[in-house]
């Protein structure tokens, strides 16, 4: 009787397994930060979408309304009670977005879409700009009327007319913002993008500075909305110390990505 052969089997030695999981490892620690950062790619993109429908919704508000762009915060200084991203009744609420004056042109939902890169502390004072989306606007010559009124209640009760805007093209509109609010980098949404330098009086700027709020979220840029339409992503210039509600430098705001892009002046948010 012939016997029956039996073929013998033979798995991995320990080192062919050590070499496979290696390799695995290697191609790993090459394929996480790529799609790490394809994620925050298409997160900018997203958010560079959001922005430049805010410029559109404020041009159709423009020119529905006399060719004046939406107010920023129409009683700034008292009760302070309205942004442009939504209303309140009380200073210790939140801001109701379907309540704003620009809600029937941020579409169906009636709100600011927000960035889907911002990350913010919701504990910092009940409300406190909730609801603009982690966008901020130009709200010293745009949303308001600084160059003329400097800081008097009529700055924030009127805004400019698209005729007033000399270089659609290069005024800012709308930028990502955020407000550094302690010395641990907490972030609060704030919805506002100040300038480089505090427009006190009607004439020139001060020489004061404002607490830098661009935030350069999106792999060390922001996306800016300009007065034309237009969105284009701008790199960290500078930056300088936090004066107010926060102990920030001027070189950790830099290092945490919030400062300005382009000159150190005005001339990217004024009317000129």
């Amino acid at each position: 009787m012939i016997g029956h052969g039996f073929a013998k089997t033979q798995g991995f030695t320990l080192v062919e397994l050590l070499v496979v999981i290696a390799i695995i490892a290697l191609l790993l620690g090459i394929l996480i930060p790529a799609l790490g950062r394809a994620r925050d790619v298409a997160r900018a993109a997203v958010c560079g979408s959001n922005v430049r429908q805010l410029a559109l919704a404020n041009m159709t508000y423009a020119n529905d309304n006399r060719e004046h762009f939406a107010l920023a915060a129409k009683d700034l200084w008292s009760p302070n009670l309205e942004r442009w991203h939504g209303k309140r009744d009380t200073v210790s609420e939140p801001f109701e977005p379907a309540r704003s004056d620009m809600a029937r042109y941020f579409g169906e939902s009636g709100r600011v879409k927000e960035c889907p890169s911002f990350v913010k502390n919701s504990d910092y004072h009940p409300g406190f700009e909730d609801g603009c989306g982690g966008y901020g606007y130009n709200a010293s010559y745009i949303g308001g009327r600084n160059d003329l009124h400097g800081t008097s209640p009529a700055a924030s009760a009127h805004s400019s007319r698209l005729s007033d805007v000399r270089s659609p093209t290069s005024t800012v509109m709308f930028t990502d913002a955020a407000y550094i609010i302690s010395n641990d980098y907490t972030r609060a949404a704030y919805s506002f993008c100040e300038p480089p330098f505090w427009q006190l009086n009607a004439g020139p700027p001060s020489t004061m500075r404002p607490n830098p709020t661009i935030d350069f979220r999106h792999l060390g840029q922001c996306n800016v909305a300009w007065v034309d339409g237009h969105v284009d992503r701008r790199n960290l210039a500078y930056s300088v110390d936090y004066q107010t509600h926060s102990h920030v430098t001027g070189d950790e705001a830099q290092e945490q990505g919030v400062g300005w892009f382009g000159p150190e002046d005005n001339s990217l948010f004024d009317l000129e």
